[in-house]
C-alpha cells in the first residue's frame, strides 16, 4: 500500500449528540420555569430530582456518543487509531494484527432487520479491536486499506 487512507465520520454520529443536547437544554429551560412558578417545596424537590435525573441521563449519553469518535490512519507502515475524546494515541503494526473479519451482530430485537457490521482486528497480544461501519463513511475503503496493508497486497 502507497497512499494513507484517513476515516471520515459519517454526519449522522454528529446529529444525535447534538439533538440530544438541545432537547435536554430544552428540557431543563422548561423544568426550572415550572419550579420558579410554584412555590411548593415538595414540588421543589421533585423538580430538582428530575433535573439532576436529566443531567446525568445528558452526561452518560453525550460520554457514550464522543467514545466512539475514533479517527483512523491507515498508512503503509502502521495504523493508527485517535480516541479523540481522551486524545489518547494507539499505533498497531501491521505485523501484531492476526486476523482480520467483519462480523455481523443482530440487535437482537426481531421487528429489527438491521445488523451492526463491524470490522474485528485481532492482535497477537489477545487485544480486539473493532470500528463500526455506521461511524464511518468510507469504511469500505479502511477495511480494503487494513486488509491490502496487512497482508502486503500491493
Amino acid at each position: 500500500m502507497t497512499t494513507t487512507v484517513t476515516s471520515k465520520f459519517r454526519n449522522s454520529l454528529w446529529t444525535a449528540p447534538i439533538f440530544f443536547a438541545i432537547l435536554v437544554s430544552i428540557l431543563i429551560a422548561v423544568i426550572a420555569s415550572l419550579a420558579e412558578a410554584d412555590y411548593s417545596i415538595s414540588s421543589a424537590h421533585e423538580i430538582m430530582a428530575i433535573l439532576v435525573i436529566l443531567i446525568v441521563l445528558f452526561g452518560v449519553y453525550t460520554y457514550r456518543a464522543v467514545t466512539r469518535f475514533i479517527k483512523v490512519t491507515v498508512s503503509p507502515d502502521q495504523l493508527l487509531l485517535h480516541y479523540l475524546l481522551t486524545g489518547k494515541r494507539l499505533i498497531v503494526n501491521y505485523g501484531d494484527i492476526v486476523h482480520v473479519s467483519v462480523v455481523r451482530e443482530s440487535t437482537g430485537r426481531e421487528t429489527s432487520l438491521i445488523d451492526t457490521i463491524k470490522l474485528k482486528i485481532e492482535l497477537n497480544t489477545g487485544q480486539n479491536l473493532y470500528m463500526v461501519e455506521e461511524y464511518y463513511k468510507n469504511f469500505d475503503e479502511l477495511k480494503e486499506a487494513i486488509r491490502r496493508a496487512r497482508f502486503g497486497l500491493d
